[in-house]
């Protein structure tokens, strides 16, 4: 009778064992930005931004902090809202770049028209994706 309930509990384990489950994790709920709004100039000051303007060094916000997770972690423009309407976002969208980490990138010469611009990220590992909404303000002052 101990040899049926030991073949019978070595059987269930073995079974539970097969189940795939997905490796690694991702937590996202103190995903954020610090600080959450960047100022992108149309017209950069001669003085402040002289080497930006030599350079033509885009605008580059901090990385997204906050965010645990089995690496690698790569990073996406989710979405962009605007008050401008969805011309002005899409537009806005189409010249914004991301890299590790999440740190935004918006080139010096750029089309967006002068507003602001809400911008969603989404985090992705092996197994998990999820969306940091509302991570960043851009605004885009002439």
């Amino acid at each position: 009778m101990k040899t049926i309930i030991l073949f019978v509990g070595v059987l269930l384990v073995t079974l539970v064992a097969c189940n795939e489950t997905t490796e690694g994790y991702l937590i996202t709920e103190n995903a954020a930005y610090a600080p959450d709004t960047m100022y992108v100039y149309k017209t950069p000051n001669p003085v402040t931004d002289a080497l930006r303007i030599q350079n033509n060094a885009p605008w580059v916000s901090i990385a997204m902090q906050g965010f645990e997770g089995t690496e690698p972690i790569y990073f996406t423009v989710e979405s962009v809202t605007s008050p401008l309407g969805d011309e002005a976002a899409a537009t806005f969208k189409n010249e914004l770049e991301i890299r590790g980490g999440g740190a935004l990138i918006y080139p010096l010469e750029n089309n967006a028209k002068p507003g602001a611009y809400v911008v969603s990220v989404r985090l992705t590992n092996p197994g998990y994706s999820q969306v940091v909404e509302n991570a960043m303000t851009v605004i885009v002052v002439e």
